[in-house]
């Protein structure tokens, strides 16, 4: 921490409480912890492990899981993505009550342990993987009993890419199974022309003993946050350019029906309950709702993931290294500025979520962050302090095992991925 990048966050704020007194002094947003985080905090307090965690509740996560396998019901196929629930035991407990063996993999030691935890899973790449990648899997692979030519489809986006897969088929003397990635809309990749699928499956046919067409997986524009529904013009035109794909590769005798026509994600699963174009769909932060997906589509899902993480220092009064007439000029403008707490840690993609009213701090730290609050909050050293991550993906990763809780109480510990195999 700087003194002066302090000090400057500091008149930064007198400065506008200058201007702001002319207009409006902010209202006083604090409150302790709620019910359901109060009596986390207690249990933490008890039983927790001293220092920054990641808690999982089960009972909300069954709810969301219950909400997105009717959304997509019986004749379709709910595909749990792997990146966004990174942890054995969550993604056993995901499938088997949404009973689904369908898993969407987005990262190479991430294939491995899926292939040695999930023998019978059905596993798509979510993305192209780097041949070096495909190969590593293959030498990792080990004597367990996943069939990677039966469960395994890699995802094409180039005729180059096809080539490298094709020759690396051959190499190892083993049968991949091809989905191809079409733009929909995204622009971010895959068969942007309908035409360049026709070299593709030409390819895939004239080398049948190394290689099966499986399908498409399209990612669509962003329509995250909008009440987009299957009338909205982009989602038009999303169905527009799949079925066309659909219809060029059924014109050269595949049939449809035995497709994977994977889609959607947690932001729009929803939009397409009613239309029958693609038979499977997608989502992972659906089931555990960080902040990033506190959107229309996911009003029926409720947050269950927390950061945790208890209070190492309390102060009576805000405080500011060095001259004291900021702080009191602070004080005395913002009522969320009352007390000044530190934290175990810190700087986590994230968003304070109890107590109530905790506003960005002026500087963050990742070993022990400020945090401030109004008089309405009394925090003790070691009380807790909790927060919504607004993604899950790479933020669960950074706090060990997750710890469960169910019922009211402490259950379990779940250990998560590592990033590296």
């Amino acid at each position: 921490m700087k003194r002066r990048s302090v000090l400057g966050g500091g008149l930064g704020l007198v400065g506008a409480a200058a201007g702001g007194a002319l207009l409006w002094r902010p209202d006083d947003l604090g409150s302790p912890h709620s019910e359901y985080f109060a009596r986390l905090n207690e249990l933490l307090k008890r039983d927790g492990p001293g220092h920054p965690v990641m808690v999982i509740d089960i009972d909300r996560m069954n709810h969301n899981v219950d909400v997105v396998a009717r959304s997509v019901g019986v004749k379709k196929t709910y595909r749990v993505v792997v990146k966004s629930l990174p942890s054995v035991p969550l993604l056993r407990g995901v499938m088997e009550r949404a009973r689904t063996d369908s898993l969407m993999v987005f990262h190479q030691p991430f294939l491995n342990e899926i292939a040695e935890n999930f023998p019978q899973a059905d596993v798509l790449l979510g993305k192209p993987m780097p041949i070096s990648a495909a190969k590593s899997f293959y030498k990792k692979l080990g004597n367990t009993p996943f069939d990677p030519a039966g469960k395994i489809q890699w995802l094409i986006d180039t005729q180059q890419r096809l080539e490298q897969y094709l020759s690396l088929a051959r190499e190892l003397g083993v049968h991949m199974r091809i989905n191809v990635e079409i733009d929909v809309g995204l622009h971010r990749g895959g068969l942007a022309k309908i035409e360049a699928l026709d070299k593709l499956l030409k390819t895939i046919k004239e080398n049948s003993d190394y290689l099966a067409f499986s399908g498409f997986m399209g990612y669509e524009p962003q329509l995250t946050g909008l009440r987009a529904s299957l009338d909205h013009p982009a989602v038009r035109k999303v169905l527009e350019t799949y079925r066309n794909f659909i219809d060029r590769a059924k014109s050269t005798g595949i049939d449809p029906d035995q497709l994977t026509l994977n889609g959607a994600g947690s932001h729009t699963l929803a939009i397409y309950e009613k239309d029958a174009t693609m038979n499977d769909l997608a989502a992972g932060s659906a089931i555990v709702k960080p902040t990033d997906f506190d959107t229309f589509h996911l009003t029926d899902n409720q947050p269950a993931l927390f950061i945790a993480t208890p209070v190492l220092k309390a102060y009576g009064k805000f405080q500011l290294p060095g001259e004291s007439w900021v702080a009191r000029s602070i004080r005395s403008w913002d009522p969320n500025y009352r007390h000044l707490y530190y934290i175990y840690g810190g700087y986590w993609k994230a968003r304070f979520v109890s107590p109530a009213g905790i506003p960005e701090s002026m500087y963050s730290s990742t070993n022990q962050q400020p945090i401030t609050t109004s008089e309405r909050v009394d925090l003790a050293v070691d009380d807790y302090v909790f927060l919504r991550p607004t993604q899950s993906e790479l933020v669960m990763l950074q706090f060990g095992d997750l710890l469960v809780m169910k019922d009211g109480e402490l259950i379990d510990t779940w250990p998560v991925f590592h990033q590296t195999g």
